[in-house]
């Protein structure tokens, strides 16, 4: 990654000379493959190849950006000098203190597979195609739809206060998705697996697994509109617990556009949740020693016994609030990496029998309105739950409420759950939610 290292120096030495208070810069190098299933078919296949540095130049605290194609030391150096000329444009920001300064980054391991970079287009089908097999073997009937993708790339990073880092990754994907139609009746359900290590990942029966849950939403009733607890599944659960770690990004707080202002060191959630957020997990797809700007990064407690604990940092939030960055920029903005929760002492199948009235939702799950934190959200994949059973399968419908009050009346979280490489995904309940009927 020398050329890389390199590209990236001379952009950010030609912003400086151009006149630039301050500049990082990202040069990359990747590659990607994607393939699309619809019908049961290939409808598509697609190979990328893609270089180049992405370019921040500070002048008085405003920001002038440039992406280039190209990581040649001529290419890199217009880009320098674009992204410092745009700078100088910007108006002033006085909140903007400084870009990270040098620090020691931690390995972390199984971040880039050389076998999983080698993967070809003709391998991406075939896992593919294989899942339509598994699904019609399951139920003949079955309609799939899906797809598969591998990439890898290398990046460098470098700003002008001597920030060095370098790193390379990989991932791979497969999804299934399976609809069943008989008469009037649709089930449909779908499943996935990635990773970023050939050894991680085990695409064989998603096709199948999606087939036997489809089936079980045929015959899907209506049901009453009415309070009920909720049981979360492993797919659902997480989109729930991840609302607290989305909106608890410092410049969302800091433009009064989240439903977390004010919330720091107070309730947010039950006393039985705990999120720890850590992005040094080997293999994680959210996994890496330094984040978009070059802070280095570290495992930390989101939330403590239902406690927010910190908001997620940049360099230029933390600069504005006056505390230490949290390692969370992304180049492009703020966002958490693996986030999971401390698990609980119930078992998935505990938890749904002691409710002698209630929803479980399999998949799916809430999206709050980020300002407010009220929601709305449909209810696509639900069984109704009777005397500890899942008795039938739902029809559409919705459930309603604020997201803080829904993350207050969690009172189990499954001390099982389901595994993906950085996540654990349990089964989570809540005490109590709005639920409207489809009829």
């Amino acid at each position: 990654m020398d050329d890389l290292v390199a590209g990236a120096q001379r952009a950010c030495d030609a912003a400086m000379q151009a006149g630039a208070h301050f500049a990082d810069v990202s040069a990359y190098r990747g590659t990607s493959l994607s393939v699309t299933l619809e019908n049961g078919a290939i409808k598509s296949s697609d190979a990328h190849e893609s270089c180049g540095v992405s370019v921040r130049a500070f002048y008085g605290g405003g920001q002038g950006w440039y992406r280039g194609d190209g990581i040649d030391m001529e290419s890199a150096a217009e880009a320098g000098q674009v992204a410092a000329a745009l700078a100088r444009q910007a108006d002033p920001d006085p909140d903007f203190v400084s870009l990270p300064e040098p620090a020691e980054y931690e390995e972390v391991e199984g971040l880039f597979d050389a076998a999983v970079a080698g993967l070809s287009i003709g391998r991406l089908i075939e896992h593919s195609l294989a899942n339509v097999d598994a699904a019609l073997s399951v139920e003949s009937d079955a309609i799939v739809s899906g797809g598969a993708g591998a990439g890898s790339y290398e990046t460098a990073l470098v700003n002008s206060l001597g920030v060095v880092a370098a790193g390379s990754g990989s991932s791979v994907s497969c999804y299934s998705s399976v609809a069943i139609r008989r008469g009037d009746e649709v089930g449909m359900f779908y499943d996935f697996d990635y990773g970023r290590r050939l050894d991680d990942f085990d695409p064989q029966g998603l096709g199948a697994r999606a087939a036997e849950e489809a089936a079980k939403f045929l015959g899907a009733r209506d049901i009453e509109t009415k309070d009920l607890p909720v049981v979360f599944g492993p797919l659902a659960s997480r989109g729930v617990l991840m609302s607290i770690a989305s909106n608890a990004n410092a410049e969302s707080v800091q433009r009064n556009r989240s439903f977390m202002v004010g919330k720091l060191g107070e309730q947010v959630a039950s006393e039985i949740v705990t999120l720890v957020d850590d992005p040094l997990i080997p293999g994680g797809m959210a996994s890496r020693g330094y984040d978009g700007e070059g802070t280095a990064r570290r495992r930390l407690t989101l939330v403590e016994n239902g406690v927010l604990q910190t908001y997620l940092h940049d360099s230029y939030t933390a600069g504005k609030a006056g505390v230490k960055s949290t390692g969370h920029s992304t180049r492009g903005g703020i966002a958490p990496s693996n986030v999971n929760p401390v698990l609980g002492d119930k078992t998935a199948d505990e938890i749904v029998k002691e409710v002698d009235e209630g929803l479980y939702i399999n998949a799916g799950g809430v999206h709050p309105n980020s300002v407010t934190g009220d929601f709305s959200s449909s209810i696509d994949f639900a069984f109704k739950i009777e005397n500890g059973e899942l008795a039938y399968p739902v029809k559409k419908g919705a459930m309603g409420g604020n997201i803080i009050e829904l993350l207050k009346g969690i009172d189990a979280i499954s001390s099982d759950c389901r595994e993906e490489p950085g996540s654990i995904m349990p089964t989570v309940r809540c005490r109590r939610a709005r639920i409207a009927g489809g009829a």
